[in-house]
């Protein structure tokens, strides 16, 4: 499983933006304000991280290991969920 999860996020990144990403993109886009980021702009994340967080939402944890985790990726600390967002 963990090596079908690689080759499939290999993939991912190793194709065009442009032309691999744009669907991806978009359902981050409809995803992120579910999980409480609406104010992300998924447009400026770069590649890795779009792989990574959609990963994160196709995955077995819970959903508060997923938003934390989406937060990680994002570059979200504690304070700022706890305090910041809005």
């Amino acid at each position: 499983m963990k090596r079908l999860i690689l080759t499939v996020t290999l993939a991912a990144l190793a194709l065009p933006a442009a032309a691999s990403q744009s669907p991806m993109r978009d359902h981050l886009k409809n995803e992120l304000p579910t999980w409480g980021y609406s104010d992300v702009d998924v447009d400026g994340l770069t590649r890795a991280q779009v792989v990574h967080i959609n990963h994160l939402l196709h995955s077995n944890k819970t959903p508060a290991q997923i938003r934390g985790n989406i937060g990680a990726v994002l570059g979200d600390s504690l304070l700022k969920s706890l305090f910041g967002r809005k």
